[in-house]
């Protein structure tokens, strides 16, 4: 008997098809079976199948009924009992299986250079499809994802099969076929690749060029995307006629290699591996044997590590994760998902796709504003490569969906106290389920830390510590690290000091009674010096994920020099990890532990006035990091530092980029409990600070987000020009998201507050940002009367760097509005004051304006001498981007000037730089060279 899923549900024997019941749960139910078929199916499965969230009370009998109906109509033999569930056997026939057989059978084929056998087994293979997989069931969520799944088999297939073919030339006959593929998969770009070629082969040339620009249309106009290399490469092999475009081949077409291979980010995020790993050896051959899957086959794997509170599961992804990270060329990626730290709000998606995204190296102007075009991006980025992601301490299966990679060569593991159920009945993924420590594993882990000689002398000792921590491993480091602290202390004393401190850390206990967490954890900070504990109570006031020793000292009121003496003492203790170099990490559970002890021994004013130096550590540090980032932008009186806080330096912008992306979440969670403490000073000032990271970065929904956080406390507080500054801010971040509407109120609401308070230096930097608005949306009269504003308000508070830069925004608006002599001389003027004040940033802009207007007048000499001055001044900022664009400028005048090879060269080093940056820019430029290629060639 022969199971068809691929098209409407139907079972044939001996070629006459087999009656199947009508009724729509006995059908799904046997798709489910099919779906996993050789694969137990659990009873809960079938129920969550068929009914969703709403069983009835007699789902489990019904199940029954349909089973019997269905072994009525197919014979008992085919649907067999499983552990609590049923399965079809493997043996049974199935035309999705035989499907992917013949899929790779051709795939061997072609790869043997057999191609005609493979076009032969990919026609077979498609033929068996009769309509869409399981589209009968689109209300079953695990259906939909497995009809997903060979959705996208299939097309890879016709990829497959129209390669062949090509290869074979039989363009003609495949031209039809393609172009209905091309219009039903219109971002599927090796259909609309295969298209141009058989186009030009039948000849013709001018559609398949044609094709070319619709597609690159579409995708910048959907997807803000260019189209991809090979799309790239194919259509300069056109323009310049290409021999081999008529040549079959492997590929059909196959063009140069590259010069040199373009750069791809490697990211290494994996925390430290785990000193002194013990036990989990079946969890470990688990995830060897999902690693060593074919990784061709299938989707991503995914491994759910589950189990209670300090059993280990994080130190077993990191300890693997280790193991296997050469089996993943490409990289690996972590994150701290946060689901359960009792600090602040889990980690969202759009933080933790948006900081993979900068980890694999996109610029920040390449990233979208929306989650799902970020979650695109991201999975555009994996496909293809080998990559293993550790997705540390997740809440939910909403939290994690966002981050599965598509890529079947990518490997994942996640961690949660949840079971996550929700992910292995949809996405497959595969549960590794963490018990407390066996005696056994328990007494490794005590030999492994204080060797054997010490555990066989005081085995007595040694079974009465594991009985008390109840196998934890948490608490078996803790005692592990207490013991080899104090190797002249027997450890029968340990055992009864542990003994004496009994007293369950009820929140925390799990289902094993047994497991005295705060006895462990308290015998433990009882051992500390006074400095110690004040220092490990203090810490759990801090909100954020981890804390540095800089901001560890402000916290206490100490210096670096008094600070790092304790940390390192919490660290031997086992109670913080310093999981990268001078940055420290408390466990949830000993940040909570550490959390009870500060309310209990700790005074609310001693508390309060703990968080205020911390508050002022990240404030002045963000303060000073933003100005050497941007020297020159607008300041704001910002309130005092506590003496007994050090706020780090930078010693340059490389260093104060670098504070802000490790700080970056922790500076998210102390505004928001800043705000929850009622410090709203702190709250609007630090989300000021963070404008021009945010703004450069493009992190545009963190910006906003602060910016409403920091109104709430401006407007509790009723602090007139704190409003001000958050409307401003909303501004920018309005105008990011092209909100241009909220922008302008915004916007509008901050100059009437600074008006009100007769601030008319903040009233012209609000003017300026105005400009920006306004050539975002094209209204150039507008921002240019914004400028002029500007300009007389900064010449009334004799602001000669603001003069500056609003004399040279007014020479750029005069240029777009066409007048390019006055524009000239409001850029001069406007030069001359920012080479009085120093700021080179607003040098090398003004070069590039006045280049422009140069450009504009005819004066291409004096317009190259412009954009040369302003590239070399962009070079001393170490701004690749703009020394790209600027480069773009230049190479536009060369031109003009007939000096064809010297833009040529220029562009060429545009285009390196764009893509070293991974910049879709480096098409818009690479464009000019082809066009004028084409050109050449065509003269």
């Amino acid at each position: 008997m022969e199971f068809q899923t691929l098209g409407p549900l139907q079972a044939v024997h001996d070629g006459q098809p087999v009656y199947l019941p009508t009724g729509r749960k006995p059908r799904l139910a046997l798709a489910v079976l099919l779906a996993r078929l050789g694969r137990p199916v659990a009873m809960d499965t079938l129920v969550e199948a068929l009914w969703a969230d709403q069983p009835p009370a007699s789902a489990r009998r019904n199940v029954h009924q349909y089973i019997s109906q269905l072994r009525g109509a197919l014979g008992t033999e085919r649907i067999q009992n499983a552990p609590d569930g049923y399965t079809v056997p493997a043996g049974e026939l199935l035309d999705a299986a035989r499907f992917g057989e013949l899929s790779a059978a051709a795939a061997a084929a072609l790869d043997g250079g057999a191609v005609e056998d493979a076009a032969r087994d990919w026609r077979t293979a498609l033929d068996l499809w009769r309509g869409p997989a399981y589209a009968e069931f689109p209300a079953c969520s695990l259906l939909a994802d497995e009809a997903t799944r060979l959705e996208q088999l299939r097309l890879a297939a016709y990829e497959g099969w129209a390669e062949a073919e090509l290869a074979l030339g039989r363009h003609r006959q495949l031209t039809a076929t393609l172009e209905t593929l091309s219009a039903e998969q219109p971002f599927r770009e090796f259909f609309r690749c295969c298209l141009m070629l058989a186009r030009y082969r039948s000849g013709r040339r001018a559609e398949a060029l044609e094709l070319f620009r619709e597609t690159r249309t579409l995708l910048l106009d959907e997807l803000g995307l260019e189209p991809g290399p090979q799309l790239r490469a194919l259509h300069e092999a056109i323009l310049r006629d290409d021999e081999r475009l008529n040549r079959p081949g492997r590929y059909g077409f196959e063009p140069d290699p590259p010069a040199a291979a373009d750069p791809v980010t490697v990211p290494r995020q994996l925390p430290a591996d785990v000193a002194g790993f013990t036990g989990r050896v079946g969890a470990l051959r688990e995830l060897d044997a999902m690693r060593d899957r074919d990784p061709a086959t299938g989707p991503a794997r995914v491994a759910v590590i589950t189990g209670s509170a300090g059993v280990g599961k994080t130190s077993l992804a990191v300890h693997w994760a280790h193991r296997a990270a050469d089996r993943f060329p490409d990289g690996q990626l972590h994150v701290n998902l946060r689901g359960f730290d009792p600090s602040g709000p889990p980690t969202s998606p759009s933080q933790a796709v948006r900081g993979f995204l900068d980890a694999l190296g996109v610029p920040s102007a390449r990233v979208p504003a929306d989650l799902a075009e970020q979650t695109g991006l991201y999975r555009s980025l994996l496909a293809g490569r080998r990559m293993l992601l550790v997705l540390d301490n997740a809440r939910d299966a909403d939290q994690v969906r966002p981050l599965l990679p598509g890529s079947a060569g990518c490997m994942v593991l996640i961690t949660s106290r949840n079971q996550l159920s929700g992910l292995v009945a949809a996405e497959g993924a595969r549960p590794v389920s963490l018990a407390m420590f066996t005696a056994a594993e328990a007494r490794q882990l005590m030999t492994h830390r204080l060797g054997d000689t010490a555990v066989v002398r005081e085995s007595r000792a040694v079974k009465d510590v594991i009985a008390r921590c109840g196998g934890l491993p948490l608490a078996l480091a803790i005692v592990a690290a207490r013991a080899a602290s104090s190797p002249a202390l027997p450890l029968a004393a340990l055992a009864a000091e542990l003994a004496e401190g009994r007293d369950n850390l009820d929140a925390f206990s799990g289902d094993d009674a047994a497991t005295d967490l705060r006895a462990v954890f308290s015998w433990s900070y009882r051992q500390l010096s006074a400095g110690g504990e004040r220092m490990f109570r203090l810490l759990g006031l801090h909100p954020g994920p981890d804390v540095s020793l800089a901001a560890a000292a402000s916290t206490a009121g100490l210096t670096l020099r008094q600070a790092r003496p304790l940390l390192a003492e919490l660290t031997r203790a086992h109670l913080v990890v310093e999981h990268s170099p001078g940055r420290f990490l408390l466990h949830d559970l000993m940040r909570a532990y550490a959390a009870e002890l500060v309310a209990e021994h700790d005074p609310e004013p001693v508390r309060f006035l703990a968080l205020r130096r911390a508050y002022d550590h990240y404030l002045h540090t963000a303060n000073s990091a933003t100005l050497m980032v941007y020297p020159h932008r607008h300041r704001i009186a910002i309130l005092p530092c506590d003496e007994q806080v050090t706020p780090e330096e930078h010693a340059d912008r490389d260093a104060a980029y670098a504070w802000f992306a490790a700080e970056h979440p922790v500076l998210l969670a102390v505004i928001r409990q800043a705000y929850e403490l009622g410090c709203d000073g702190h709250t609007w000032q630090l989300a000021w600070t963070l404008i021009t990271y945010f703004d450069r970065q493009g992190h545009w929904l963190d910006q906003a987000a602060t910016q409403r956080t920091a109104l709430d406390a401006a407007l509790r507080s009723g602090d007139v020009t704190g409003q001000a500054h958050v409307y401003h801010g909303l501004g920018v971040s309005s105008t990011w998201l092209e909100r241009y509407d909220e922008a302008q109120q915004h916007y509008d609401r901050a100059m009437a507050l600074f008006a009100q308070s007769d601030d008319a230096a903040s009233q012209a930097n609000t003017l300026l940002a105005l400009t920006w608005l306004g050539e975002r949306t094209s209204r150039y009269a507008e921002a240019f009367a914004y400028a002029e504003r500007a300009y007389r308000l900064h010449r009334a508070t004799g602001d000669r760097s603001g003069q500056a830069k609003a004399l040279n925004t007014m020479g750029w608006f005069q240029t777009l509005l066409g007048d390019h002599a006055a524009a000239i001389t409001a850029c001069a003027e406007a030069l001359a004051l920012h080479q009085e004040v120093g700021d080179l940033a607003g040098q090398w802009e003004t070069w590039d304006s006045l280049g422009h207007a140069h450009h504009h007048l005819g004066d291409h000499q004096q317009a190259v001498l412009g954009f040369r001055n302003a590239l070399e001044l962009v070079r001393q900022t170490r701004d690749r981007y703009w020394e790209a664009v600027i480069t773009d400028h230049l190479a536009d005048a060369h031109l003009a000037r007939g000096e064809a090879d010297t833009a040529d060269g220029l562009w060429r080093d545009a285009v390196r730089i764009m893509e070293e940056l991974a910049h879709p820019d480096a098409e818009r430029i690479r464009a000019k060279l082809l066009s004028r290629d084409a050109g050449a060639a065509q003269a």
